[in-house]
């Protein structure tokens, strides 16, 4: 797998950095991923690995205020900034003449959501992990209805921490996960958080609309995104072709679980299906690239 890094400018002149991990062959899909709330794409790499090794071009940006990416860290000005700079990176991976997928992780996922009811017509499939689509259980419902208006009005009012243990089950993760430079280890903002919880209240009401096959994926003991928005989707969403698997005992990271293989097995498995479903035309990508990273 060789690994190329790019940047974008997104929305209000902010610099999006991305990679591109490219296959040794000719690509047969994309996968853009797009990852949760504080960390960065760089934690996806043996995600990545895995599909480069099935000839998938997988292109994983910082969504802005994270990782490398340019913006005040872990503020958003709104929401469909994320959905636009996603876009924006999508498009200068160029044309292409091979189906592409989009995956979304936690807050990643309501992202990925928000973009595959916005941009139907730019993706073949959708897969949600540990999505982050349903205020949490623990939040009281007055905070919930004013994290909008607070978000708006005093943004940089520190609101939550995400409690490290709750990642994963696996130890290493966790460690792995406090000591990352590029993970955010403060309280997040009212302004962010107000921001994510207003793009969940139109999911209800849109998902019926979701028509793209969408395979949904998540931990049924993760306490920092509620299952319960991952049986939404299933409940809700127009599609024939929704496939949602809710694994017991697994944590929020569901791709860093110990239980990772069965788990990243399923996204591949339903990919090399949904690919061949689609079909594909002969053809190369034309992706733009920066310098090399590095060549695995």
């Amino acid at each position: 797998m060789q690994t190329d890094t790019s940047s974008v400018t997104g929305r209000h002149g902010t610099t999006i950095v991305y990679d591109v991990h490219r296959p040794a062959g000719d690509p047969v899909g994309v996968v853009v991923i797009s990852h949760g709330i504080g960390e960065h794409g760089g934690r996806y790499r043996h995600v990545a690995r895995a599909l480069a090794d099935l000839d998938y071009l997988v292109v994983v940006p910082d969504h802005a205020g994270h990782g490398r990416s340019g913006g005040k860290r872990m503020r958003v000005d709104d929401f469909s900034d994320f959905i636009a700079d996603l876009d924006t990176v999508i498009e200068a991976v160029g044309s292409v003449a091979v189906p592409r997928f989009l995956i979304g992780h936690s807050m990643g996922g309501a992202i990925a959501l928000r973009y595959a009811l916005d941009h139907a017509d730019r993706l073949d499939g959708l897969v949600l992990s540990g999505a982050a689509l349903v205020p949490g259980k623990g939040l009281p419902p007055v905070l919930v209805k004013l994290a909008p208006f607070l978000g708006r009005v005093v943004p940089w009012m520190p609101s939550t921490t995400l409690p490290s243990e709750a990642v994963s089950r696996d130890a290493d993760v966790v460690a792995d996960y406090q000591t990352d430079p590029l993970v955010w280890h403060g309280r997040i903002g009212a302004g962010l958080g107000g921001q994510v919880i207003g793009a969940m209240a139109d999911f209800p009401k849109e998902l019926p609309s979701l028509t793209m096959p969408t395979l949904v994926l998540h931990g049924g003991a993760d306490v920092l995104a509620d299952p319960d928005g991952s049986v939404m989707v299933g409940d809700l969403a127009g599609a024939e072709d929704v496939t949602v698997t809710i694994y017991p005992g697994l944590f929020h990271e569901i791709f860093n679980e110990p239980e990772r293989d069965a788990v990243i097995g399923e996204v591949t498995d339903w990919l090399v299906a949904h690919t061949a479903d689609r079909g594909s035309e002969p053809g190369r990508l034309g992706v733009e690239s920066g310098a090399v990273e590095t060549g695995e």
